[in-house]
């Protein structure tokens, strides 16, 4: 199993074997005070399972994390175990596409840097979209961060 891509946008569905996104493919956020809280990230994430990966479980996480690599989720990585099945008319060999809408809400970003959107497959991590959080203030107007 691997990804075939992962998007950030402001809102994303995933229905019928479709990604419907709104707002995709951003790579920055601005804040004026920190810590911020960004009110919804959206990642759109195609995965693509080779036929001998099917029938099979598999763990997903999602997680967000700051510039030394660490965590921002209160709880943690989110995580979900698939099993993604052969349909009847599927050709043998076939990959299978799903595609994943992942909503995070209310998502506190400390400070301004670099951070990361993260998805992981059986604990190793298989994409990366990177996204820096911007301090906009006007230049001595920057509290604490």
């Amino acid at each position: 199993m691997r990804v075939d891509y992962l998007i950030l946008a402001d809102a994303a569905a995933a229905e019928q074997g479709k990604h419907y996104i709104h707002g995709g493919g951003w790579s920055q956020i601005n804040a004026n005070s920190f810590p911020v809280t960004h009110p919804h990230i959206a990642v759109a994430v195609r995965l693509r399972v080779d036929w001998n990966d099917t029938n099979q479980p598999h763990e997903v996480e999602l997680d967000i994390l700051d510039g030394d690599g660490v965590s921002i989720l209160p709880s943690g990585p989110l995580r979900a175990s698939i099993n993604v099945g052969r349909p009847p008319q599927a050709r043998p060999g076939a990959d299978q596409v799903v595609p994943l809408a992942l909503n995070l809400y209310g998502v506190v970003l400390p400070r301004a840097g670099d951070y990361a959107a993260v998805v992981r497959i059986d604990g190793v991590d298989e994409a990366r979209s990177p996204f820096s959080v911007v301090d906009v203030r006007p230049s001595g107007q920057s509290g604490p961060s």
